[in-house]
């Protein structure tokens, strides 16, 4: 799993990355990243260490050239590590000598000189946050938001790699509405139309309505005459009652049979 300080560079790297014109939740979204001075805003790990940075307005074209590099490595994360790891080695190129740094119990890479201004400072950030990234086998988490009309950049954070869509302008919701609103338009596409005609113009229903329903009523008459079959347990129970009938009828007839013999006797 990611470093918390690498994980915080990744999404503001994202968030630089969605200042592009391109699709945006749904909406149509114009060129957000028009000066270098909107880096520190956009980008706040560029304060650290309170090092002082040029903002020139012209550094504003390299800051959209590295974007689009970034981007590059983001679209290809997902599907093509190989390729994503040799546009993270260009950047890591273009940082220049590196150096270790050291800061509590924690040792990183930092470029060997100090970044010129906002735009270098922020190419070599991204290039050492991606590059530890890419050696933790990490590179799947950068995504592209899913949803069918969003552009947005994304860092998963989740322990199973589900984040599929951003936070930006709720398009998991969306995307599921337009799935079901898609399900409902297939289901009612694939129910047999109404005739337009009308019941009473449509011949050809009337006549099959017409030839079956007097073979249903016969149907209906001959299944209400027929006698109900006996079920199991009716079965039992009629046996049962018969068995005892006749047991008492014989007792009957026995007891009937003692009371003639004495007259016998004496006779």
């Amino acid at each position: 799993m990611l470093s918390a300080p690498t994980l915080s560079r990744l999404a503001s790297l994202a968030a630089f990355l969605n200042t592009a014109p391109g699709l945006r939740g749904g909406q149509p979204a114009d060129e957000r990243f028009t000066a270098a001075t909107q880096l520190p805003s956009l980008v706040p790990e560029l304060q650290e260490d309170e090092v002082r940075l040029r903002l020139a307005a012209a550094a504003a074209v390299r800051g959209r050239e590295l974007r689009g590099r970034l981007a590059e490595v983001w679209a290809l994360a997902a599907g093509d590590e190989a390729a994503a790891v040799e546009r993270v080695n260009a950047l890591l190129a273009a940082a220049g000598p590196l150096r270790l740094t050291a800061g509590g119990d924690v040792v990183g890479l930092a470029p060997a000189q100090v970044p010129a201004d906002a735009v270098e400072r922020l190419a070599a950030m991204a290039a050492l946050a991606l590059a530890e990234t890419a050696m933790d086998g990490e590179l799947t988490r950068l995504r592209v938001c899913e949803g069918e009309d969003c552009e947005n950049a994304l860092v998963d954070a989740s322990r199973n790699r589900s984040k599929r869509f951003c936070d930006e302008a709720n398009c998991a919701n969306r995307t599921h509405v337009r799935s079901y609103r898609a399900r409902l338009a297939e289901a009612a596409e694939s129910a047999p139309a109404a005739d337009p005609a009308g019941p009473e113009e449509a011949e050809a229903p009337e006549a099959v309505v017409d030839s079956e329903a007097p073979e249903a009523a016969v149907d209906s008459e001959a299944a209400a005459d027929e006698p109900r079959r006996e079920t199991k347990k009716e079965k039992k129970e009629r046996k049962k009652a018969e068995k005892k009938a006749e047991k008492k009828a014989r007792k009957k007839a026995e007891k009937k049979a003692r009371k003639k013999m004495p007259d016998k006797k004496k006779a």
